[in-house]
């Protein structure tokens, strides 16, 4: 039996990113993580530590974990989470970018800025995926004419103008904004400023 096209799932409407796209954790869900993290790298000193850690052990009330050196296998244990952590943020970061994350979801992730965040993790926003672009806007005002893109490798908005008087503008190769409203009003500044044609100005 054939199922019917009809009942597949929209594997493009599942995959598109969703926003936001988690909870900030409670409390009691930072302790039980915090909790867990705590065995995981006790495990592994465990494993590392000169001691005798094993449950059969001839002094098992002794308290290893207490000792310094058991403290150090600890403190080489969690250096070895922290350098697991550093590949895993990167794969993770450019799977996010690669699905049509942008770097202000990036950063907002990371609790950096989008700017931090593209620095971080260049190249990350894939600027082909249908999930990160844009249609982008024109207008007319002033007498001038503007255009507002959504520019994906930047995670932000970015204008272009040319005025009444002549004067062409953009918003320059470092500057992007969150929003199209936002770079919307900076191009209509530009045009309301350079609203007199340039054969009249004196």
């Amino acid at each position: 039996m054939t199922k019917n096209e009809d009942d597949a799932p929209d594997y493009e409407a599942f995959m598109a990113p969703r926003d936001p796209a988690w909870t900030e954790p409670t409390e009691a869900q930072l302790t039980k993580f915090r909790k867990e993290l705590r065995a995981v790298a006790a495990a592994l000193a465990d494993e590392i530590s000169v001691r005798d850690t094993s449950p059969g052990r001839p002094d098992p009330d002794l308290p290893v974990r207490s000792t310094p050196d058991w403290q150090l296998a600890m403190l080489r244990a969690l250096r070895i989470a922290r350098d697991e952590v550093e590949p895993m943020t990167e794969q993770y970061a450019r799977g996010a970018g690669g699905g049509g994350v942008n770097y202000p979801q990036l950063g907002d992730a990371w609790g950096v800025s989008r700017q931090a965040a593209r620095k971080r993790w260049p190249g990350a926003v894939v600027a082909i995926n249908p999930h990160a672009n844009k249609e982008p806007i024109e207008f007319d005002s002033f007498g001038g004419h503007a255009r507002v893109s959504w520019h994906p490798e930047d995670g932000g908005w970015w204008w272009i103008g040319q005025a009444a008087n002549g004067r062409h503008e953009d918003a320059g190769d470092e500057v992007t904004y969150d929003t199209s409203e936002e770079a919307a009003a900076i191009a209509g500044a530009f045009l309301a400023a350079n609203a007199t044609p340039k054969e009249t100005q004196a």
